[in-house]
């Protein structure tokens, strides 16, 4: 009885730590995401030449998400820094460069707020880039909007999403949505690489304008209407 008691704890025991190391194995990597513009018919615009990909790249002390627009025309990055909850946005618009300064535990600049979400997990998961995620409904207690997004525990980074709509889920995106101006766009991780050892490149140029929240929104709306 006792050496069946002891083999019993034995596999609880491996089964428990398998499960550990399956959880927060990647330290840093990059991911690529494919954007897709989900109200492109029913607001009539064509997204053909819209940016069509975002990079994310991570370690534990910071991650940076870039977006380019418009074959080169612009660029889109923001930077967030986990240690003191802090995001900056550097826009780039041919030869002339933007910057928004956040403040602690502000959101990063340029996308909706989407107030008001609630979060509802589900024990579904998927693959996505090869990374194991986990299913969450979200639904809005001020409309009736409802839609899934995806996120993986196997990448081990402290509130990942402290900057962005999603800072109350604890894994990194693999597949969600985001408001950027009249687009509805949703990011779907096609490719992660381990591997990748990122390097702080996005400095804002000293001769960077320096702009307020709403300043840096309304430039990049223009930019992206005005190349409908």
């Amino acid at each position: 009885m006792k050496r069946t008691f002891l083999l019993f704890s034995m596999i609880l025991v491996l089964v428990s730590c398998e499960e550990k190391r399956n959880e927060g194995i990647y330290n840093q990597g990059r991911l690529e995401y494919k954007i897709t513009y989900l109200n492109a018919e029913e607001d009539n615009y064509d997204p053909s030449f819209l940016p069509k990909k975002m990079v994310l790249e991570f370690n534990q002390d910071y991650c940076i998400n870039n977006i380019d627009g418009f074959m080169g025309f612009f660029k889109l990055g923001n930077i967030t820094y986990f240690k003191n909850k802090k995001v900056k946005t550097h826009l780039k618009v041919l030869d002339k460069n933007y910057a928004f300064i956040g403040g602690k535990n502000e959101m990063m600049c340029c996308f909706g707020c989407m107030e008001g979400m609630e979060i509802n997990e589900d024990t579904t998961t998927f693959y996505l880039a090869g990374l194991k995620s986990k299913k969450v409904r979200i639904s809005f207690n001020n409309s009736d909007e409802i839609f899934d997004i995806y996120y993986t525990n196997e990448i081990n980074l402290n509130r990942p999403n402290v900057t962005n709509p999603y800072h109350d889920i604890g894994g990194v995106l693999t597949k969600f949505r985001l408001i950027m101006g009249p687009y509805l766009m949703q990011f779907t991780a096609t490719k992660f690489d381990p591997d990748f050892t990122p390097k702080e490149e996005m400095k804002i140029p000293d001769k960077a304008t320096i702009v307020n929240r709403p300043e840096m929104i309304a430039i990049l709306n223009r930019l992206m209407v005005q190349n409908q």
